[in-house]
This record gives C-alpha cells, structure tokens and sequence, in this order.
C-alpha cells in the first residue's frame, strides 16, 4: 500500500525531530505492509521561499541516506518527494506549482485552511483543476467533517472528478468513525489514504492499522482499488534513490 501523506523529513516542518526518528518512522511503515511513502513536507508560502526550500528537502532527504544502514534499505519503503502546499488565495498563479508536484506527475497536494470555506477558497482549487495541467490533493478530509467547514463544499470535492480526495488513517482507525467513513471508500469518493505520521510516538505511522480495519468494515475489493488508483497515479512519479 502507498502512504500519500507523511512528515518524516526532519527538521523541515512539524514532523520528525532527528534522522533517528526519520529512519525509526520508515521502518515501522514497512513493517505494517507500506512499500511506498510520499514525503510530503509543509511549503507555507509566507514562511518559505521555493528554491530554498527545495534545496532543504533535499538535504534533509540526503542526511537520511548517509545515515541508513544495509540493514535499513532492506527494510524501508521507497520514497517520493512531494509536498503539502497551504492554500493561498491566488496559488492558482504561482508560476512555480510544478516544483511542488509529487514528483513526476502532476499531482499537488493543498491544504485547505482550516476555517470555515469560502466559495473563493473553491474556485482557487477549481481553476488548478479545471485550467492548469494539475490535480488538487485535497489532504486529511476527515478533519473538515464534523466541523465549522460547510458540508456542501466538502460534498463538492468529494463529487469532483478532477480532484483527488485523501483520507487520514487516524480518522478510519476511529470505531465511531465508520458510519462516515465507509460510504466514502466504498464508492470512490475518497480515493487515497495518508498517515499524516509526525513521529514515531506523536502521531506516528498507523497505516497499516487503518488497512487491517477496512479490511474488516469494507473488503480486499476495496482495499486492491484503492492500491491500483494510488499506483495508476504515481506510474511517472521519480523515485529517490537510496
């Protein structure tokens, strides 16, 4: 399975602290069956300007590298750089979206604020998918539901077909949760899912929890489409060597 969603890059965002956690982190992804992570750091455009930053993921991914053993390149998933982009008003301009893609394809992943939506926040998302060669990821749509977020622009994206929706496993590893959540997996709405992992303690790689729990609410079905929508979509994407 592919983990669309992590922050096990260290000393770049919220996420992994050290290189210790970063490689504790790939490897309990790839105990729980996870062959493939996107390594999808914060880009907050008021904080971060785009060559320095690239240049940073780039060294941070590098320092993991030197640091890894024989031992630990047989035991860690690939990785794809990526990022996860905060929504700006006018990031449907920015002329530099293609170096914020999952790498080798066109796939961005936007995070959505988190107050309430508003119809321009929309149209920004719609004009990247509707007029540029991108297609939004809209990442942990769990944490809009439920919440101040108004219910018809969730269901927009959900019914959107230039929009790829992505899933938290912490949200799918709540019992309560399944009501919700199974609708939306079993026909497609949600496409893709994403640990969102911090740490190896905080907010830690749990995919695998969340596949073994859709494998009891859905079924293996669900589960190989998922897998097969996920791979379709990373076919061009361009590996880091290890």
């Amino acid at each position: 399975m592919i983990d669309f969603h992590t922050h096990i890059l260290h000393h770049i965002d919220d996420g992994s602290n050290n290189v210790v956690e970063s490689i504790q982190m790939l490897r309990m992804s790839y105990e729980q069956g996870i062959d493939t992570v996107v390594l999808t750091p914060h880009f907050h455009f008021g904080e971060h300007r785009i060559k320095p930053w690239l240049e940073e993921r780039q060294l941070r991914f590098d320092q993991i590298c030197q640091y890894l053993t024989e031992d630990d390149k047989k035991h860690i998933p690939r990785m794809i750089f990526g990022a996860e982009v905060e929504f700006m008003p006018d990031m449907n301009h920015w002329d530099y979206l293609d170096k914020l893609v999952i790498n080798g394809t066109n796939y961005i992943m936007t995070e959505m604020p988190f107050m309430p939506w508003t119809g321009e926040n929309i149209k920004v998302i719609d004009d990247i998918a509707l007029h540029t060669r991108f297609t939004p990821i809209i990442p942990h749509i769990d944490r809009y539901m439920h919440t101040f977020t108004p219910e018809k622009y969730i269901r927009h994206f959900l019914e959107m077909p230039e929009v790829i929706v992505q899933m938290n496993a912490i949200y799918i590893n709540g019992v309560h949760n399944v009501p919700f959540y199974k609708p939306l997996i079993e026909s497609g709405k949600v496409q893709i899912l994403g640990s969102d992992c911090h740490s190896p303690e905080w907010r830690q790689p749990d995919l695998g929890m969340a596949i073994n729990r859709l494998r009891e609410v859905c079924s293996d079905e669900i589960l190989d489409r998922i897998d097969a929508f996920g791979r379709e979509m990373l076919k061009d994407a361009i590996y880091q060597e290890v």
